[in-house]
């Protein structure tokens, strides 16, 4: 079985090429192989195994995918497509059969589809459906790599400014959405499904800045922002229709009690890891 995974340089994508890997390792133990493959717009950052073929492609480039998908049965996808349809018809011409799907838990909000996020992805969510192929939807919420925006100020002042610091969320370790995805795309028990996908816990973004200086050994504060200061310094990193949807989703968090998913460990017979073991995997961004 051919497996494509589409952005491998990213987070998510790169932990699973690595799960496929080692799950291949086993499955060759009973005669069958999976090979892995891996698309990036810029696959010469990409530091893979030498067994995984690595191939250019531009999601904005449907065409440039042909390559790629010769023999391919099975596909990750990152749901960060402007025309999904042309993209959908070049996997169905060329005998993909599945396709698992980063896709978002805001599709399941109310008012997702007048949502600038949630419109997004359920736009590519709905053109999936309709393209015929099997699928697998993978909603994550809250990523808790977004933690790693705060690295400049941990480093340059211990402190972190925060417009909204006592927002709630529960941060989704990235590995755990690949761990998801692998199974999702070695077997066939998540065809049809879309589990939506959180962290073990409930932590407001003070709390996580402070666990972040309880794991690097000092103390990191929170420094009060009103909106527009914040709005003014994230501007200089994202673009602006994204630095209004992070202090919106920060506004409304104040106060909240986000569900808490048991998915991971239905699917995995886990235990979904929390917001310190993704801080202690990557401390080193905030030494």
């Amino acid at each position: 079985m051919s497996i494509l995974v589409v952005g491998a340089s990213g987070a998510v994508g790169s932990a699973v090429v690595a799960g496929l890997l080692d799950r291949g390792e086993r499955v060759r133990a009973t005669s069958r192989t999976e090979r892995v493959r891996a698309t990036s717009r810029t696959p010469q950052k990409l530091d893979l195994p030498t067994r995984v073929e690595v191939f250019a492609a531009d999601l904005d480039d449907p065409a440039s995918f042909t390559d790629a998908l010769t023999g391919v049965e099975r596909v990750f996808l990152y749901a960060d497509l402007a025309e999904p349809e042309a993209l959908l018809a070049v996997f169905a011409a060329a005998g993909v059969r599945h396709v698992v799907l980063l896709s978002s838990s805001s599709v399941t909000l109310p008012g997702a589809a007048e949502d600038f996020n949630g419109s997004r992805f359920l736009r590519v969510e709905e053109a999936v459906a309709r393209s015929g192929l099997a699928y697998t939807f993978l909603r994550p919420g809250g990523f808790a790599s977004n933690a790693a925006r705060w690295n400049w100020g941990v480093k340059g002042e211990s402190a972190v400014p925060l417009p909204y610091p006592d927002a709630v969320q529960a941060p989704i370790h990235e590995q755990d959405i690949a761990d998801v995805a692998v199974a999702a795309l070695a077997t066939e028990a998540l065809v049809g499904a879309a589990p939506v996908l959180t962290g073990p816990e409930r932590l407001t973004l003070r709390e996580q800045v402070a666990l972040i200086g309880d794991v690097i050994g000092r103390p990191v504060t929170v420094i009060p922002q009103t909106e527009a200061e914040s709005s003014a310094m994230l501007s200089r990193f994202v673009p602006e229709v994204w630095v209004r949807q992070i202090i919106k989703d920060w506004r409304e968090a104040v106060g909240t009690t986000p569900p808490l998913s048991d998915e991971y460990t239905r699917i995995t017979g886990r235990p979904s890891r929390t917001f310190r073991a993704w801080v202690v995997d990557h401390a080193d961004l905030f030494r």
